[in-house]
């Protein structure tokens, strides 16, 4: 396994739709099965273990969607996605859907077949770990131990092989600050370089940019939004126009944030672009307290950056122990991760160190392991947007309490490994699966029945 990128991998992918797990890796799963045809696909058979999520949510959180749009090439931020299943009916490209078990039980497993206009044949079963994330597994029915070749185009940073690391992990970090000191963004740009064909000028490019658009998915969001196979409603604005009546409580950054992290998901919820940071289920939480975080505090775009980075490289060593997929860990991988990602980009905003912004992370991480995944409806909506809304005022209080000198106790890596512990005994409904929690509360089924009377998979 190669090592992750940050903007591969944790920043990212910048997307539309409404999971990144399924929405967007989907896409990439498509692409990838449309270069190993390397003709036009006419017929595709997607093949999903029961006992895994995909076999559940594949049509509320969008795999199909995407599935199809990587058939057709597109990519993963185009504005036509939701229209790829139509494109694919009129171009005469039949896809199909079974469900049935077979031994590879990785919940996000896609066993998949295409078959192209000339009769050419490729099989191959590919793993969305997370993040928009793919890796092949195997290819023809034979095992794939190196997937960087396949999976290299598909990424916006193209990865080294056998790249040589300024640290492995956490621990050879800590050695560095105490040795050199300096902030944790500064030590972010050193692993990216290492690990892909980029510059220290292309990463904060790269920051730069995924900046941008999560403030325009804040704008957006808060100029209102509509799509009509949604679950809530427009509720952004509501944070505006309470103020005027005195209704609300005082605590305007707190209420900022609230406002920003409910503006995004609207985004995201509504087929807008948006930057999954770490995944499209918890991508409200970094933009919804770092920009008006550095607003509150006049910081500039450059801080921002650098605060973003921070954000990733400790979604490295996240994804080096867990990975973000709610799938196999519970909400504590995708949100949990994000409060963490945003507690250490708010100290590095800060101006603290980096080993400030790693106890900072490790605060916000110890408050939130254990939160299960158990969307409503099959909608990334309800309870996502609490769960963002909290994983953002939880890495302000983390990022804040650090600053003030409160005492984190557990060091980062042995939190993050407890996570991990933790999201390995969690029970399979209790991870996306929509069996559990608040997914089968009789509400729930009520709702799901009104929003998607044609889906009979979830029970």
């Amino acid at each position: 396994m190669h090592p992750p990128s940050i903007f591969n991998n944790i920043l990212g992918p910048v997307m539309r739709g409404p999971s990144s797990s399924h929405t967007a890796a989907a896409v990439r799963i498509g692409r990838l099965g449309r270069r190993l045809l390397s003709e036009e696909p006419v017929y595709a058979r997607f093949t999903f273990d029961p006992r895994g999520s995909v076999a559940t949510t594949y049509r509320g959180q969008g795999s199909a969607m995407g599935l199809a749009a990587g058939l057709l090439g597109m990519d993963i931020a185009d504005k036509d996605l939701l229209k790829a299943e139509e494109l694919c009916s009129r171009k005469g490209l039949k896809i199909e859907y079974r469900i049935e078990k077979f031994s590879d039980a990785h919940p996000n497993i896609y066993n998949t077949y295409l078959k192209g206009a000339s009769g050419k044949e490729v099989s191959f079963m590919a793993i969305s770990t997370g993040g928009g994330n793919v890796r092949l597994t195997r290819l023809n029915n034979e095992p794939v131990d190196d997937d960087l070749d396949y999976i290299n185009p598909l990424m916006p940073v193209r990865l080294k092989r056998d790249p040589v690391l300024p640290f492995k992990n956490i621990n050879e970090l800590v050695k560095l600050l105490e040795q050199k000191g300096g902030a944790l963004s500064d030590y972010a740009v050193r692993y990216e370089t290492a690990i892909g064909d980029v510059s220290e000028e292309d990463a904060l490019i790269l920051a730069r940019s995924y900046m941008f658009i999560m403030r325009e998915a804040i704008n957006d969001g808060l100029a209102g939004t509509s799509y009509e196979d949604r679950l809530l409603p427009r509720q952004s604005h509501l944070f505006s126009q309470a103020p005027e009546k005195g209704q609300l409580i005082p605590a305007s950054l707190a209420n900022t944030i609230i406002r920003s992290v409910t503006a995004v998901m609207e985004v995201k919820s509504a087929m807008g672009l948006i930057v999954a940071a770490p995944t499209a289920g918890s991508c409200g939480t970094l933009p919804g307290v770092l920009l008006p975080s550095a607003e509150a505090a006049c910081r500039t775009e450059n801080e921002i950056m650098k605060a973003l980075l921070a954000a990733g490289m400790v979604g490295i060593f996240i994804a080096n122990e867990c990975g973000f997929a709610a799938e196999e860990g519970g909400c504590q991988y995708e949100c949990g991760s994000a409060s963490g990602m945003a507690a250490a980009a708010l100290v590095e905003l800060m101006g603290g160190d980096g080993q400030m912004s790693l106890n900072a992370a490790s605060m916000a991480l110890q408050n939130t392991l254990g939160m299960i995944c158990d969307p409503v409806a099959d909608r990334v909506e309800v309870p996502c947007l609490g769960k963002n809304i909290m994983a953002a005022l939880n890495a302000l209080a983390a990022a804040n309490m650090t600053i003030a000198g409160y005492d984190h106790v557990i060091p980062l890596d042995e939190v993050i490994k407890a996570m991990k512990e933790v999201g390995d005994d969690m029970n399979l409904k209790y991870r996306c699966t929509c069996k559990g929690g608040l997914s089968t509360t009789p509400t729930a089924r009520r709702i799901h029945k009104d929003l998607s009377s044609s889906d009979k998979e979830v029970e």
